[in-house]
């Protein structure tokens, strides 16, 4: 083969796609090092942008959720902006949707916060190892402290009526749940003989009546703590506050 044939088949040789591959065995080094750079720093992006949340990103979440809370028991949902929480956070409002969808996705996520702990308690009331009044106890004692924390407040003193009717039917779902929990407390303790065969429906309103009322009323600067209360209020609810003496005897008397 002559010099000039092999100077023409070493400048390009035709692959069976098309494509060009040079013979400059240095230029097609260069060529092969630069695109497994560009493999390797496009797999590095893809990385970096799979690489899960971390724990500052939930944290600042967390805190927006909590201010919220604080801000729609304070004034109000309807009265409550995106522009006012961000203020609060000391963040320009764009920021804030870095963290959140909408002011109805912030109001959703404080109450479904509400119930965090909650499953385990309703759990709890079906252990039967546990006497029936000590179970009430403790689910009161739970719930009260539920209530008064700040997504606890958020849901008695707000409530899920602003939010879309999907969204406010997973909380409906869930107080329902914790309402048959007491329920079948009361019929349990009723066919075992520890408690006194009332409406179960009627002692489940009692209690959640004056739960439910706790977080308007109460002051963290006050003698009692949620749980205390909620202790005093089972209190009531199993012993009465009628006397023993003559006065409460000659009262029943007068019921017959």
């Amino acid at each position: 083969m002559s010099e000039k044939s092999e100077a023409r088949k070493g400048r390009a040789v035709a692959g069976s796609s098309g494509e060009k591959i040079a013979a400059d065995p240095g230029r097609s080094a260069r060529s092969s090092a630069g695109a497994a750079t560009g493999r390797k720093s496009k797999t590095t992006q893809t990385r970096k942008l799979g690489r899960p949340r971390g724990a500052g990103h939930d944290d600042r979440r967390t805190a927006i959720l909590k201010t919220a809370a604080e801000l729609f028991a304070e004034n109000g949902y309807e009265a409550t902006s995106l522009d006012a929480i961000a203020e609060r956070m000391g963040m320009h409002k764009a920021t804030l949707y870095h963290y959140v969808k909408s002011k109805d996705s912030i109001l959703y996520e404080c109450l479904i916060a509400s119930f965090a702990d909650l499953d385990a308690v309703i759990e709890m009331t079906r252990d039967r190892e546990i006497p029936v009044i000590e179970r009430l106890r403790r689910f009161a004692r739970s719930l009260a402290g539920a209530q008064n924390n700040v997504f606890g407040r958020c849901l008695v003193l707000v409530g899920e009526r602003p939010l879309e009717l999907g969204a406010g039917g997973d909380i409906r779902r869930f107080q329902r749940r914790l309402d048959k929990a007491v329920r079948d407390l009361v019929l349990e303790g009723a066919k075992e003989g520890s408690l006194r065969s009332l409406d179960p429906g009627l002692v489940s309103a009692m209690l959640f009546g004056a739960l439910n009322g706790v977080p308007r009323w109460f002051d963290p600067k006050g003698r009692l703590s949620p749980e205390e209360i909620a202790d005093a209020f089972i209190d009531m609810l199993a012993g009465g506050i009628a006397g023993t003496g003559r006065a409460a005897t000659s009262a029943a008397k007068a019921r017959a």
